[in-house]
């Protein structure tokens, strides 16, 4: 059974492995064998921990969606532009069937959130 609560202080320890073991120009192997450590431990905390910190900077990410602006009239009758997070911009021309958006519109936020 899994620890309810996280060591900080083990994770700080690990965090200071990692850190210096990228530093070092040394092997997993090499590092491991010089600091006393199994290398199957090195990397299962070197994967939590880049886990943990991924899951941290997507909490801080822009959110997926802006409130949407008209800023000038449309020279394409039923033309459609929709400006991505990353700076891209999707643009339909012609007819699009709101559900087809709204699929696109999803797919879109769950891999952005991958």
């Amino acid at each position: 059974m899994a620890k309810s609560q996280r060591d900080a202080a083990k994770e700080g320890r690990w965090r200071d492995f990692v850190k210096r073991h990228a530093a070092s120009g040394l092997s997993v192997r090499e590092f491991c064998r010089r600091e006393s450590l199994t290398e199957s431990a090195f990397y299962a905390w070197r994967r939590t921990i880049g886990e943990r910190d991924e899951a941290r900077h997507a909490r801080r990410r822009a959110p997926a969606f802006v409130p949407a602006v008209v800023t000038e009239e449309s020279r394409h009758e039923g033309s459609i532009a929709l400006e991505l997070a990353g700076g891209g911009v999707l643009r339909f021309v012609g007819p699009a069937a709101a559900e087809h958006l709204a699929d696109l519109v999803v797919a879109l936020q769950s891999r952005a959130a991958r």
